[in-house]
């Protein structure tokens, strides 16, 4: 089973090369964004829970269902900050920057720290396993990159947002207990009471997801 460290190493050099020949693919992602326009203008007020149900857009050479899952959670995240932007936008963003293969193998995951940093949003990221719950319990929001299942890279990974609701929101982030909502997980939102209940139900359903990249952001 490939190690965390060379997933990284994997989507960082498949995203970086996507960039530098991304003038390749300008036709198609100008085309791609002509048709995602269409299809998500009458539904940009509601988070993305099942992105399965968007077969009708298009992310670089695939269909969103297939490979939006990264964009899908940058879309939701900055709608819980205050900052939402079109999804055809997002789209086209990540075509040109940070599709891994052009979207054939999804979203690199260090891609969607870069882009929310651009926006302006303080964020901390964090490949470690033992720090994925110390960020989540200090973040506002996180972009959340598992693998399904750690026994089995067959499985693939997920990105998902995260949501970390302070149960008394007049206490400070560091004071307050919380709960996680999950969107486009299992193809609908998941509210869980801390971390560790949550990564017992991520992934394909084992009790085996395992963290990859996480990064975090905090409202200001």
């Amino acid at each position: 089973m490939a190690t965390h460290p060379f997933i990284l190493l994997f989507y960082a050099v498949s995203g970086f090369l996507n960039t530098m020949i991304g003038i390749f693919h300008k036709k198609t992602t100008e085309n791609n964004y002509f048709i995602n326009k269409s299809y998500t203008s009458s539904g940009e007020n509601v988070f993305i829970e099942d992105q399965n149900e968007k077969k009708e857009l298009r992310y670089g050479s695939k269909s969103f269902a297939h490979s939006g899952c990264g964009a899908a959670a940058v879309y939701n995240a900055l709608k819980i900050l205050g900052h939402p932007l079109p999804l055809a936008d997002i789209i086209r963003h990540f075509e040109g920057h940070g599709a891994s293969f052009f979207a054939a193998f999804g979203t690199a995951p260090q891609a969607a720290a870069k882009y929310l940093r651009s926006l302006g949003f303080f964020v901390e990221n964090t490949s470690n396993r033992k720090k994925f719950k110390e960020l989540a319990e200090c973040s506002d929001v996180m972009i959340f990159t598992i693998m399904n299942n750690r026994s089995s890279l067959r499985r693939m990974l997920h990105t998902m947002c995260i949501e970390r609701i302070p149960e008394n929101p007049s206490v400070s982030l560091e004071g307050s207990s919380h709960r996680f909502t999950v969107h486009n997980s299992h193809g609908r939102s998941e509210n869980y009471v801390n971390f560790d209940e949550m990564m017992l139900h991520l992934g394909d359903g084992s009790g085996l997801a395992d963290g990859v990249y996480m990064a975090g952001v905090r409202k200001c």
